[in-house]
This record gives structure tokens, C-alpha cells and sequence, in this order.
């Protein structure tokens, strides 16, 4: 067997990237083979104020699922405003909280300055339609409208990449 020689990085997106692909294209009807859709998941703004479509999101666009209790979320969420700061003229950055009221979802928002876009999905609806089975996870919605799901926690840097490698967008 051939030893894959391609930086640790690379082959983790390759493996990430084909199993969100397979994901992403069973929770959307017609979409084309290796590309996924967002499912029509209705989402609640943190304020209350209106919701959203999760199909809706436009591109490019990152979708960040993240929950208060959950550790690695609390850790990477710095990271995204950091990059959300970065590229706000060129990437929408979306948060959407799993299963916590909007109350304590908002204080911890605040507590750690993240100040993109944030819906809550108290029910975790959107988790279920896109077989999340653990947090934190990102979606990467390109212009296009197709997505690529990422499971687990990201520093700056590997946020970086994705999105280049993603959506084609570099700093």
C-alpha cells in the first residue's frame, strides 16, 4: 500500500470534506454528487426579533454550531470573531446555538466578545438534519450555495485554510 504524502492537513480536509460531502448530499434533494446543500431548517434569531432559513444563508458564508456547555466551543469561538473581523467584507459568519435558551447563549457571547450573527436552534433541528453527532461544527457555504460540513474545534489558522480551501477566499 502507498503511504499518502500530501501535509497532515490536506489529507484531513480530503477525509473531512468527502464525508461531509456524503452527509450534506443525503440531506438535500437533487443536489449534485461531492456537493451538499443546507436543509431548510427554520432558525431564531439570538434576539427573537426574526428567524432564518438555514438554506437561506447565502454564500460564501461560515455556519458555526456551537452550544455554552460544550468545551471546544468555548475555545474556538474567539478564533472565528478573530477571522469574522478579518474577512467581514468577504465572508458572512453565522453562529447557531444548540439547545441552550437564548438568555445564557447571549451572556456567553458577550463574556467572550463574538459579535457575527447568531440564531439559536433549541431543539437542534439542524443538527439532526445534517447527522451532527458532536459539537462544535462548521459549514462552509460557497457562492454557489454548496456546502462542506467540518467536525470539530478550529484555531484561526485552520479556519484559514478551510475557507480558502472551501471558498476560495484568502486573507
Amino acid at each position: 500500500m502507498t503511504r499518502d504524502r500530501r501535509p497532515r492537513a490536506a489529507r484531513r480536509r480530503a477525509l473531512v470534506g468527502a464525508a461531509a460531502a456524503l452527509v450534506l448530499a443525503g440531506t438535500a434533494c437533487g443536489s449534485a454528487p461531492g456537493a451538499g446543500t443546507l436543509p431548510g431548517v427554520e432558525l431564531s434569531a439570538l434576539d427573537g426579533a426574526s428567524t432564518v432559513r438555514a438554506d437561506d444563508i447565502a454564500g460564501p458564508a461560515v455556519i458555526n454550531l456551537w452550544a455554552t456547555w460544550c468545551g471546544p466551543c468555548r475555545t474556538e469561538l474567539p478564533a472565528f470573531e478573530a477571522v469574522h473581523v478579518e474577512l467581514a467584507d468577504r465572508v458572512r459568519f453565522v453562529g447557531v446555538n444548540q439547545g441552550d435558551e437564548g438568555g445564557p447563549a447571549a451572556d456567553f457571547l458577550d463574556e467572550v466578545g463574538v459579535t457575527f450573527e447568531q440564531y439559536l436552534d433549541v431543539d437542534g433541528e439542524l443538527s439532526d438534519a445534517l447527522s451532527i453527532t458532536g459539537l462544535p461544527a462548521t459549514v462552509f457555504v460557497a457562492a454557489d450555495g454548496s456546502a462542506e460540513l467540518h467536525s470539530g474545534a478550529l484555531d484561526e489558522g485552520e479556519l484559514l485554510e478551510l475557507i480558502d480551501s472551501y471558498l476560495a477566499i484568502t486573507p
